[in-house]
């Protein structure tokens, strides 16, 4: 109970401390930036891709990728991951105390170079997923139409964000750099609701088992790195036949082989399970890009029809007037 009676305290203790006007800025701030940061911290790992995402402990689901982002002849697809995950990464950790509002307004210097540089980071980030997306989870239309709606989203609004500091409409600029990176974010949310489609079709949905198209290569990598070396050519065969030639040493001419893998993510067969995330990542993704647009304007829709005062919720401190120079 004394931790209990004591956690308010600790709440606008922090608010204080931070500069937020209301305890519902300050909650806000937390639900977002929390999550966000653990992401960010999770996936550090992955900045290695030699001794982390495609390391000898990777996940055996990452396995079928790592064929093409370790691959001899195909190169853009480790540049582009590497360039994605060095860029958008500190990018991300960068723009979380750009919201904190004493830090903005006590070190507005801070705030502007961190700012340029999250900015000038994201870009990049974001361009780079084009080079890779059609790897990446299957690469089908669902996945390469979503990560290209939300990328064209968030330099949209990172253009906006920074014209508008350009040109000091600072009000307008905190309600375009909130949406830059609240939709952003919609990659966290979009894991989870990954996890609860895999999970709806593979326990709950009636009907035939759903099935999605895995390239030989990958269901060779998955298979090798769960049976091991020696046993992988000869599992591979009896489950998909038609990547065998993979598997006998014809892996140039496997590589646009496919074959039909049921999606299951309660299944003890990685590929199954790689099948049942790869058949929901683009859906998932549409329902996360949506839910964080929609909170979005909710959001800045209470405050106004206009939206004008969204900014001041987010630290009620009215920036004309503090001599904060523009970008």
């Amino acid at each position: 109970m004394a931790v209990l009676s004591s956690t308010p305290n600790l709440l606008e203790q922090g608010r204080k401390t931070l500069g937020f006007p209301t305890q519902s800025s300050f909650r806000k701030f937390l639900a977002l930036s929390i999550p966000f940061t653990l992401f960010i911290l999770l996936n550090s790992p992955y900045l290695s891709l030699s001794y982390g995402f495609c390391g000898p402990s990777k996940n055996t689901l990452r396995a079928g990728s790592c064929y093409w982002f370790q691959h001899p002849t195909q190169r853009r697809y480790n540049l582009a991951l590497r360039v994605h995950l060095f860029a958008l990464l500190p990018a991300g950790l960068l723009s979380i105390p750009q919201f904190i509002p004493k830090l903005r307004y006590r070190y507005p210097a801070l705030h502007r170079w961190s700012g340029r540089l999250s900015f000038g980071l994201a870009v990049p980030g974001v361009l780079s997923v084009l080079f890779f997306m059609d790897r990446s989870f299957g690469g089908g239309l669902d996945v390469q139409s979503s990560s290209v709606f939300l990328g064209g989203m968030t330099l949209w609004a990172v253009g906006k964000a920074w014209m508008t500091a350009r040109e000091k409409r600072f009000e307008e600029h905190k309600r375009w750099a909130t949406r830059a990176w609240v939709w952003l974010g919609c990659i966290v949310t979009h894991r989870g609701v990954m996890g609860v489609f895999a999970l709806y079709i593979s326990l709950v949905a009636s009907g035939p088992k759903l099935a999605a198209t895995v390239s030989c290569p990958e269901v060779w990598e998955m298979v090798r790195h769960d049976h091991g070396t020696g046993l992988a050519a000869r599992v591979a065969w009896e489950r998909y036949e038609m990547c065998g030639e993979f598997g006998a040493g014809n892996g140039t001419r496997s590589e646009g082989v496919y074959g039909i893998v049921y999606g299951d993510l309660m299944s003890q067969r990685p590929e199954e399970k790689a099948a049942a995330l790869r058949l929901v990542f683009g859906p998932a993704f549409w329902v996360a890009i949506v839910c964080h647009v929609a909170a979005t304007e909710l959001y800045f829709g209470r405050k106004g029809a206009s939206g004008r005062r969204a900014g001041k919720a987010m630290d009620g401190v009215e920036v004309e007037g503090k001599g904060v120079k523009s970008l």
